[in-house]
């Protein structure tokens, strides 16, 4: 009996690498990391209809253009900074540059640093920074986002 609970904590802490996505397990939750130089990024986690999804950022910091802007976190920039910045290349207008998106299937949803909510449909989890693909070349860093589903 030991032996299969020390088996199965190992596991539960072991690397898994999915191809462009970063990930680890832990008896926590999944650690994704997500990049701001990426569009969507698979998350490597499928969600059903009705799953309760909830997001909440562990490490890393990122920027809309590192030559400009300062570092943020999952929240994005507070709306003064956003307000300097151009304002042609949000995904969603209703959140604030660098803001962490999600979607599964179609749509999108603006998370932030901490954020619940139960999945709509069954799919592959998506993420990424709300900045559009053509605006991604001045973006720098990433963030490491713990997922429980």
């Amino acid at each position: 009996m030991r032996r299969t609970w020390a088996v199965a904590a190992l596991a539960c802490a072991m690397t898994v690498t999915i191809p462009g996505v970063a990930q680890a397990t832990t008896q926590r939750g999944q650690d994704v990391v997500i990049t701001s130089r990426r569009g969507w990024q698979d998350t490597g986690i499928y969600v059903f209809g009705g799953d309760r999804v909830r997001v909440e950022q562990v490490g890393g910091s990122w920027t809309v253009d590192h030559n400009s802007f300062p570092w943020v976190g999952a929240d994005g920039y507070d709306w003064d900074t956003d307000s300097h910045i151009y304002q042609g290349c949000k995904i969603r207008d209703d959140s604030p540059y660098a803001r962490l998106l999600s979607r599964v299937k179609t749509g999108s949803r603006a998370l932030g640093a901490h954020r619940s909510w139960r999945a709509t449909t069954s799919g592959r989890l998506l993420m990424r920074i709300n900045d559009q693909d053509r605006c991604l070349g001045d973006n720098a860093g990433a963030l490491v986002i713990r997922i429980w589903h």
